[in-house]
């Protein structure tokens, strides 16, 4: 199974606070996301690839806070790119993965339990509906 590095989820606290910063009632990613349920996201992602983010979000945790905007702006930047080149296609893939792995914390029913205020998903007044099916039970018996 695989699981985020102490590192990694430092790095991906501050790319999601690029993404995600304080803006009016909404808090900024690092106060409000559930980042403690990183892990259940990717337990199904390929090892290899999984390893690769993991190591991409240890490097970020490294960096200053205006590089790291910097990158994120790159990547932004390359999806107005059209080209089917290697790099420009990578920065676009690594774009929607960040944002999306940031987004789908940001915005999820697990919050950060030691947030008080408002979640962005009160916030926007968004209310989940789970309804668990009960597996069907099959009268009939094949010989």
């Amino acid at each position: 199974m695989n699981h985020f590095s102490n590192r990694a989820i430092t790095g991906i606290t501050k790319v999601g606070d690029i993404y995600c910063p304080k803006n009016g009632e909404f808090p900024a990613f690092s106060e409000a996301a559930g980042t403690q349920y990183l892990n259940n996201l990717v337990s199904n992602v390929p090892e290899d690839d999984f390893s690769s983010l993991n190591l991409v979000l240890i490097i970020f945790s490294f960096l200053p806070a205006f590089i790291l905007k910097w990158l994120i702006g790159v990547f932004e930047r390359s999806m107005d790119n059209p080209g089917d080149s290697i790099l420009p296609s990578l920065l676009r893939q690594l774009n929607l993965g960040l944002r999306g792995l940031c987004y789908s914390v940001y915005y999820s029913e697990f919050s950060n339990p030691e947030y008080k205020g408002r979640t962005p998903l009160q916030i926007i007044d968004y209310h989940l509906n789970r309804v668990e099916l009960e597996p069907v039970k099959s009268e009939a018996t094949f010989v």
